[in-house]
């Protein structure tokens, strides 16, 4: 007879344990559901401020909760201006033009995108064209640049040259004027 009881005890035991188990699922299906949908019914002012949970320790004061505001900022447009890629004459800078070693070193940024065509150097003192050269334009990511000019120093002289880069490409001119000293 003691065999018996043991059988329901272990049964018994077994159940209260399923039940248990049963009821722990539940509350956190419960703890998890709530949790997930407990902020989707706020509304659009609420949304844009939030209680951060700060802790600030200074001196004997401590801050447990500050309501911080949330401030969106104002949208700015990507491009400000006229776009330069409808103009129909090129424009452009001499982003460096200076002696490094034994050449003169020019290199121009152009401010339309190209992909093809010619930058074609004249370098001038008092009037009188001293040298000439002619580059390929190399496109960029927004833009495009003349592939760069290295001039010996040794023909060029002592004092002021005139630079003049003509810029072509397809039906597009344009020219850029600069000045450097040796």
């Amino acid at each position: 007879m003691a065999q018996r009881r043991r059988r329901k005890n272990k049964k018994w035991l077994g159940t209260f344990l399923f039940l248990v188990l049963l009821v722990i699922a539940g509350v956190i299906c419960y703890l998890v559901w709530d949790n997930y949908f407990r902020d989707k019914g706020e509304d659009v002012d609420e949304e844009k401020s939030k209680t951060v949970a700060v802790q600030v320790v200074d001196g004997d004061e401590e801050i447990e909760n500050e309501k911080v505001e949330v401030v969106e900022k104002e949208k700015t447009e990507q491009y400000d201006g006229e776009d330069p890629n409808i103009k129909s004459e090129l424009t452009g800078v001499i982003t460096y033009a200076g002696v490094m070693g034994s050449e003169l070193v020019i290199r121009v940024n152009i401010d339309q995108y190209l992909a093809e065509g010619g930058c074609y150097l004249v370098l001038s003192k008092d009037g009188a064209v001293i040298y000439d050269a002619i580059v390929e334009i190399v496109d960029s990511a927004a833009t495009a640049t003349c592939a760069g000019f290295n001039v010996p120093v040794a023909g060029l002289g002592e004092g002021s040259l005139d630079i003049v880069i003509d810029m072509r490409s397809g039906d597009k001119e344009g020219t850029i004027s600069g000045r450097v000293e040796l």
